[in-house]
């Protein structure tokens, strides 16, 4: 029996080949949202602590220029609520809140559910490789009509590596989407604290 190469696995497993362009697809849309995190859903305590100094000393046009200088989707949203606050605009205040916590929420949440997807079809897509591998090994043993581990150590094989491939692609991938979810969650929940205490603080010229 010839040795098994990575390349004669993906000739005789359909399988492999399918959970090897979704491993692709899982790497590229993960390195693209940790790039896109870090520049637009970072959580800059400073930038809000500076914000709070300068609302305390009445001085909201001048944080409003502070939180132009930040970056990333709160820095963005706490912008624009200074500059309806400059206005003293309770409905707008909440308005724009509201919007820019749906804007973040899509944008940080965008292909999301691929990692999700890839989790669920994944040990799916192993198992149909798992039931192909057994169905070439039984296949092979009659075509032989004769036994032994060699007849059959080929389908087998593909049957095992199906399996593990398939299981490491959804581990991987569900690791991934609970990353995201985490840190997802964690961006809008400090967005809207950000933007309540922003706004009682204009209200009541005091510190929450």
């Amino acid at each position: 029996m010839e040795e098994l190469t990575f390349i004669g696995i993906l000739k005789i497993s359909i399988v492999i080949p399918v959970l090897l362009f979704l491993s692709v697809l899982l790497v590229a849309v993960f390195f693209e949202r940790v790039i896109f995190f870090a520049k637009m859903g970072g959580i800059d305590a400073g930038l809000f602590k500076a914000i709070k100094d300068l609302l305390l000393a009445g001085k909201i046009h001048e944080a409003r220029i502070r939180a132009s200088a930040g970056k990333g989707l709160i820095a963005q949203a706490l912008e624009a609520q200074l500059m309806a606050a400059e206005n003293r605009s309770r409905s707008e205040m909440d308005n724009i809140l509201t919007l820019y916590y749906q804007r973040t929420q899509s944008l940080l949440g965008r292909r999301l559910g691929l990692f999700g997807t890839l989790s669920f079809i994944s040990p799916l897509l192993g198992l149909l490789g798992t039931v192909l591998g057994v169905m070439t090994a039984f296949r092979d043993l009659a075509l032989s009509g004769a036994g032994g581990p060699t007849v059959v150590a080929a389908g087998i094989s593909e049957a095992l590596i199906a399996t593990a491939a398939g299981i490491a692609v959804a581990v991987t991938a569900a690791l991934i989407y609970n990353y995201f979810n985490f840190r997802l969650k964690h961006t809008l929940n400090s967005l809207n604290i950000f933007g309540q205490e922003i706004i009682l603080m204009v209200e009541s010229g005091k510190e929450v």
